[in-house]
């Protein structure tokens, strides 16, 4: 009898052990990435010429309420950061690039989480989502 009673206890013991790290360990929740559309303009290059520049412009999402959102061009290695507004829209300081240069755009929320990046082609087209077309794998 003793040597059942130790295996019970024991299993308990294991059983409880595992029921305290299963819940110690946060269940991961993924963060949506975000959609954006952007609008190129003429800008003078301060040498006598112009140049075009590009500014996003952020879908609203509730899930990124006030969140940094950066912009990446991956071909200029250059972008820009800029803070969500309530709804988690915004609107981008511009930024070089040129037709169909591939942008990666992700954003940390104000409590740490971030979303996946997602590569945009740098074009004024929107696709069926609203979002500017995805980059072509």
């Amino acid at each position: 009898m003793n040597a059942l009673r130790r295996r019970i206890l024991k299993l308990g013991g294991l059983l409880g052990l595992f029921t305290v790290l299963w819940a110690c360990n946060a269940p991961f929740i993924p963060v949506p990435p975000p959609g954006a559309t952007f609008t190129s303009a003429l800008v003078d290059d301060g040498a006598g010429g112009q140049k075009t520049v590009w500014v996003a412009h952020g879908l609203p999402s509730t899930n990124a309420a006030f969140a940094y959102f950066s912009i990446f061009n991956e071909r200029t290695q250059n972008g820009v950061i800029t803070v969500a507004g309530a709804d988690g829209s915004y609107t981008a300081p511009a930024f070089d690039g040129m037709l169909n240069d591939h942008v990666r755009v992700g954003y940390e929320t104000p409590s740490g989480d971030q979303s996946d990046s997602i590569c945009l082609l740098l074009t004024t087209d929107v696709s069926a989502d609203g979002s500017a077309p995805a980059c072509p794998p």
